[in-house]
């Protein structure tokens, strides 16, 4: 009998204790949360050159050369992005604001392909013609996937992948038919 209360009194205790270690871990999950927080853009930044420099295998004077003329060559890209509003719903635009939008969309791919033109002149006198092709190369070209985005988180999201240059492309192996 004293054996059975004993074990009794022993679960008990075994169980009361890991509640309230559930019970600290449920508090502490908010905190982990946001100490996971997103990269600034300057760490996105970092990573993409990072990623480049990998993927073009060059030597480390190349590279030094490489960095900053990268990293300026892709905030002169951001900076080509037309404004977002997200204020305002694409079923409730006007026909005028539909008009500016299709305008400054088209203004803003301009810009990027004379932002492009420009540092292709400065990409050339640090990298050889193969190298200039990967820094170039786009994700979706005539249809074609780029090899390398085989295996691009996006592809291997369930939801609907889509091309990220074309968004309507019909010949995009990214799009869902």
């Amino acid at each position: 009998m004293k054996t059975r209360l004993m074990t009794l009194v022993v679960m008990m205790a075994v169980s009361i204790s890991s509640f309230s270690v559930m019970a600290q871990n449920a508090q502490d999950a908010p905190a982990q949360k946001h100490a996971k927080q997103k990269p600034t853009p300057e760490q996105m930044m970092d990573r993409h050159v990072k990623m480049m420099e990998k993927k073009l295998v060059m030597d480390d004077a190349t590279a030094a050369k490489f960095t900053p003329l990268y990293k300026e060559y892709l905030q002169a890209m951001k900076d080509c992005r037309p404004a977002v509003n997200k204020d305002v719903k694409k079923a409730e635009m006007t026909d005028a604001e539909i008009e500016k939008a299709i305008q400054d969309r088209f203004d803003a791919r301009q810009k990027a392909l004379d932002v492009q033109k420009k540092y292709f002149k400065k990409f050339k006198e640090v990298l050889n013609a193969k190298q200039l092709q990967k820094v170039f190369q786009q994700p979706c070209m005539d249809g074609k996937m780029n090899p390398d985005m085989r295996d691009h988180k996006m592809m291997k999201r369930g939801d609907k992948p889509g091309c990220m240059n074309r968004p309507h492309c019909d010949k995009c192996p990214m799009q869902a038919k």
